[in-house]
């Protein structure tokens, strides 16, 4: 019988230090963006050499991809057992509105980061677009039996995102983009699927 392997203290360590490298990187690209988080400033602000930063992240992205896995991991973002329970879909679509509404609030700091960085908004790039899946599968979801419709995915994506920043920037709160939103979405909704 082969023996069952565990962790130990030498992986726990590993871990440990690749944690403590990716939360140095977090914070330095918030303090001085995404071009002066060097490795050397990285190593220095996780305490450890740069060769270890190199060995736990090798590649010129791996380092950018594990931080916006940390940061969305961090966030929370919601998944589909948000519906569990929930019958029908507008019952779904609140739902739905009310924890993407949650996870954008959770979020600000970060968006807001990565909005006056360019250089760390093009080394998100591709957890980006992991996001926008995971976003769209989470509306179909919610959309379902009518997940198919790609028109009401589709109307249902941008709006949400889209009329959520721009009702908040324009001074609403959280709570009240909420109410109009499902306000807007809903009977457009109910509309499309009679």
């Amino acid at each position: 019988m082969p023996r069952r392997y565990t962790l130990g203290k030498r992986g726990e360590a590993k871990i440990e230090t690749r944690e403590r490298i990716v939360a140095a990187a977090i914070r330095l690209y918030q303090e001085v963006g995404f071009g002066g988080a060097t490795v050397p400033a990285i190593a220095r602000a996780a305490d450890v050499a740069p060769a270890t930063v190199r060995n736990h992240f090798p590649g010129p992205n791996d380092l950018a991809e594990a931080t916006a896995d940390a940061v969305l991991a961090d966030l929370a973002m919601p998944d589909a057992s948000i519906f569990a329970g929930i019958d029908g879909a507008n019952a779904r679509v609140r739902r739905l509105v009310t924890e993407l509404a949650a996870f954008y609030e959770r979020g600000t700091a970060v968006w807001q980061l990565q909005q006056a960085d360019r250089a760390l908004r093009e080394a998100w790039s591709s957890q980006e677009a992991r996001y926008q899946v995971r976003r769209e599968t989470l509306i179909r979801a919610a959309l379902a039996p009518h997940d198919d419709d790609t028109v009401a995915v589709t109307v249902t994506n941008v709006a949400v995102e889209t009329m959520y920043f721009a009702l908040r920037a324009a001074g609403q709160s959280s709570e009240a983009v909420v109410e109009t939103l499902l306000e807007v979405l809903t009977p457009w909704l109910d509309g499309r699927f009679d």
